[in-house]
């Protein structure tokens, strides 16, 4: 792979990495992907960044022994998957926030249903 190309995924990596492209203080990490080593410039944490490698490199070597891909082909398909799962785990946290937000909503009827019948209970009492 040629130098330009490794330096614009490991800057691509960087600003994947930071969050909202803030100024942070970066770490600098050497990580290796599908054989090919990179430096990552990192707000997160050094174990944070080997760990996202990791999967991205497990990733592409999943699809690279799945066929005959070139290593390019295969970090597509590999972002493809990743890109996959992360918008189906979003669409899951979603609906689970709405389903949390439908339970809070719940809670609070029964609450204040409660406190009525409290009212109502006491009031027959006097």
């Amino acid at each position: 792979m040629a130098n330009d190309s490794k330096d614009s995924i490991a800057n691509f990596l960087s600003r994947v990495m930071s969050p909202d492209g803030a100024a942070a203080p970066k770490n600098r990490v050497r990580v290796s992907i599908a054989g090919q080593e990179f430096t990552i410039l990192a707000a997160e944490s050094e174990e944070y960044v080997h760990r996202c490698c990791a999967l991205v490199d497990a990733r592409i070597k999943s699809v690279m022994n799945g066929g005959r891909f070139s290593l390019s082909e295969a970090a597509i398909l590999a972002a493809c998957n990743i890109a996959d799962e992360q918008i189906k785990a979003t669409d899951t946290a979603e609906n689970l926030r709405t389903q949390i937000k439908a339970y809070s909503d719940e809670i609070s009827r029964l609450r204040a249903d409660i406190a009525a019948m409290r009212r109502d209970a006491t009031r027959q009492e006097e």
